[in-house]
C-alpha cells in the first residue's frame, strides 16, 4: 500500500481542522484549536476497528473535517434547535437516529432537481472536493470492503455522497446513491451509475490491500446529505436492519500502572540492586536476588545473619553509565522496601565513606517504597558504591516458635 496519501492527509487534518460542533480552526489563526488533536487523552476521539471482518462507525465521531468553507457537516441531536440558522430545506430528524444523533451537510440549498444545480458549491461530481470528513480505522483483515450508509432523504437531489481511503478515492466507492426509503432513515449499499441512476445493492466497495491502520473518508456529493452511520463488511450477504450493529470502536487495554519507584520523576540513572550490585565473599551467603520483588535481600531465614550487616557493591563502569563520570550529585536516593515484620536497616557508602545510614519505618502495607536522601558526592569510573543491609525484626510477627525478620529489601540508588 502506497503510505503517501495518508501522511497528506493525516497533516490536513493538523492544519485545518473542523470540529463536531461546526466551529472552524486553522492554525495561522488559533493554533491553540488545531493543537488540542494533538494533545488529546487517549480515546477522546474515537478511532475503529475492524471486528470480524465489520467496522461500524456512528457517522458524528469523525475526527476532523477540512474544505469546509462552502459546505460543511453539522451535528445533530435531540436538543439541536430547530431554527439552527442554516439554510436548511427540512427538520431535524434525531428520532430514529442511531444514538439519537447524526450529521447533516449544509446549507442545503438544492433538495430537488427544479432547484439552480451549482457545480463546486451544492453539488460536487469529484470526491475530495468539498466536506471531507475523516475516520481512523484499524484493519485485521485486507480485502474487499462493502459499504453501507444509513442516511435520510426528502428529495431527489440531497441523496448523493462519496467515500474514500487514505487520501484515495476510488471509482468503486464514489456516487453512493439513496433513492428508496423517502423520508426515514434507510440503508444503501447502492452505486449511482449512468445506467441505473439509483444503483443496485451492494455495487459500492473499497479494497483494502494490507492490515493496519487506515484513514476513512467522507465527502460531500450533494448537500442537505443526512448521514447517521458507516459499515464496512467483507460479507457480501450481510443487509443491516433497523440501526444496525454497534460500533467497532478500538478501546485499548489499560496500561500498567507504575510499580516501581513511584514517587521518583526525574532522574539521570537508576543503579538497581538486582542489575548491578554483587555482594562480597564475605556476604555471598547471606544476600539473595528476590525474584518477585526483583531486588536483592537478606535470607533471614538463617538464623546466623540475623542482625548483621552485609555488603554488596557496584564498580562504577562509565561504559555502561555514559555521561556521569566526575559529575556531582546532590540528589541521590536509596530506594527500600518496607516490611511489617521488622524495620531493615542500611549503609551507603562510597569507597568506604558513609553517605548514609538509614532505618526503614514501620508500615502496615508489605513492600512499600521508602526514599532515602544521600550525601553529595562524585562518581568517577572506578568508584565502588557499596549498600550494607541489616535483616532485623519488630517482634510482631510470630514465625516457628520465634518472630519473623524483615529481610531488608532495597530496590536500587537513584543518581539525580
Amino acid at each position: 500500500m502506497n503510505k503517501t496519501p495518508f501522511l497528506i492527509v493525516s497533516s490536513l487534518l493538523l492544519l485545518s481542522c473542523v470540529h463536531p460542533d461546526g466551529a472552524r480552526s486553522k492554525l495561522e489563526t488559533k493554533p491553540q484549536a488545531s493543537l488540542q488533536l494533538l494533545n488529546a487523552q487517549p480515546n477522546s476521539i474515537p478511532s475503529f476497528e475492524e471486528k470480524n471482518g465489520m467496522v461500524v462507525i456512528e457517522a458524528e465521531h469523525f475526527a476532523a473535517q477540512v474544505k469546509a468553507d462552502i459546505r460543511r457537516w453539522y451535528r445533530f441531536d435531540k436538543s439541536s434547535a430547530v431554527k439552527h440558522g442554516l439554510q436548511d430545506t427540512d427538520l431535524p430528524h434525531p428520532e430514529g437516529a442511531s444514538g439519537a444523533a447524526y450529521i447533516e451537510v449544509l446549507p442545503d440549498t438544492r433538495t430537488n432537481h427544479s432547484e439552480e444545480l451549482q457545480h463546486g458549491v451544492n453539488f460536487s461530481a469529484s470526491p475530495g472536493m468539498l466536506g471531507i470528513l475523516s475516520y481512523p480505522v484499524y484493519i485485521n483483515q485486507s480485502g474487499r470492503y462493502y459499504i453501507w450508509a444509513r442516511a435520510y432523504s426528502t428529495g431527489s437531489e440531497d441523496n448523493g455522497l462519496h467515500i474514500g481511503i487514505n487520501g484515495l478515492w476510488p471509482a468503486s466507492a464514489q456516487r453512493l446513491q439513496l433513492c428508496t426509503g423517502k423520508n426515514q432513515w434507510t440503508w444503501s449499499s447502492a452505486q449511482r451509475s449512468p445506467a441505473n441512476h439509483c444503483g443496485s445493492p451492494l455495487s459500492l466497495w473499497i479494497d483494502i490491500a494490507q492490515p493496519g491502520q487506515h484513514l476513512l473518508s467522507v465527502s460531500m456529493r450533494e448537500d442537505g446529505f443526512e448521514l447517521d452511520k458507516i459499515i464496512l463488511t467483507n460479507n457480501p450477504d450481510f443487509t443491516p436492519l433497523g440501526i444496525g450493529p454497534s460500533e467497532t470502536v478500538y478501546n485499548a487495554e489499560p496500561m500498567p500502572l507504575k510499580a516501581r519507584y513511584t514517587d521518583i520523576y526525574e532522574y539521570d540513572f537508576i543503579l538497581s540492586s538486582a542489575d548491578l550490585f554483587v555482594a562480597n565473599n564475605a556476604s555471598q551467603h547471606a544476600i539473595y536476588h528476590d525474584k518477585a520483588r526483583d531486588v536483592l535481600a537478606i535470607n533471614a531465614g538463617k538464623t546466623e545473619v540475623r542482625d548483621n550487616f552485609f555488603r554488596a557493591s557496584y564498580v562504577v563502569d562509565t561504559k555502561i553509565m555514559k555521561g556521569i563520570d566526575k559529575r556531582h550529585y546532590n540528589n541521590a536516593t536509596l530506594v527500600t522496601l518496607a516490611e511489617i515484620d521488622g524495620e531493615s536497616r542500611y549503609r551507603v557508602l562510597l569507597n568506604d565513606r558513609l553517605l548514609g545510614e538509614f532505618q526503614n519505618p514501620a508500615t502496615a502495607r508489605d513492600y512499600q517504597e521508602v526514599y532515602f536522601p544521600l550525601d553529595d558526592f562524585r562518581l568517577r569510573s572506578g568508584d565502588v558504591l557499596s549498600v550494607e543491609i541489616m535483616a532485623v525484626t519488630n517482634g510482631k510477627i510470630p514465625e516457628n516458635g520465634g518472630t519473623a525478620y524483615a529481610r531488608g529489601r532495597w530496590r536500587g540508588i537513584v543518581l539525580k
